[in-house]
């Protein structure tokens, strides 16, 4: 047991160091493979938490309050293989692989289909709909387990942006709520 932990550990470390700038091999062209090879190197360490039975959530046992309490208690819901299965993943993948899975049992959980403090902190903030409510959670927390700039705004406009192009008054709609 302790060789397979140590093995998906080398594994983890190995598949997600960044490479400095212009150290990529030549046969590596674009982000696009780059991004291939990553996916192929995280679906291997899924198999292996799959495989050592690591790849269960935990249970809800509060809802959070707000976006912050979020990403705060998904911390107590992912177990650390799992964190680094993340980490592993190119940014958004996980939102989009956990969707009809771990998406739904947070929108469903989490009261985002009615009408919970979180949904409507949330809905403040401008989100419209509850599926991209979990997309902007899982996404976020993904870059915070990255360690990056979660960059909230970005992706609020993004949702609003796709709204307005399916001609949703998105304005009127935050404005009625308030």
């Amino acid at each position: 047991m302790k060789n397979i932990i140590y093995a998906v550990g080398c594994l983890v470390l190995i598949s997600c160091i960044s490479k400095k700038e212009g150290e990529v091999e030549e046969k590596i062209v674009n982000q696009h493979e780059l991004d291939s090879l990553k996916r192929v190197e995280c679906d291997s360490l899924l198999c292996e938490i799959k495989r050592i039975e690591a790849d269960t959530f935990g249970p809800v046992n509060q809802i959070p309050r707000n976006f912050d309490e979020c990403l705060v208690t998904l911390d107590t819901l992912v177990n650390s293989h799992i964190q680094e299965w993340i980490k592993c993943l190119p940014d958004g993948e996980f939102s989009s692989f956990v969707h009809f899975g771990f998406g739904m049992y947070l929108r469903n959980n989490w009261g985002l289909w009615g009408n919970s403090v979180l949904y409507q902190d949330l809905f403040k903030m401008g989100i419209l709909h509850p599926d991209d409510m979990s997309s902007i959670i899982l996404d976020s927390y993904q870059r915070k387990l990255k360690g990056e700039d979660i960059r909230l705004e970005e992706q609020l406009k993004y949702y609003q942006d796709y709204w307005k192009e399916s001609g949703v008054n998105v304005d009127s709609v935050l404005a009625i709520s308030k």
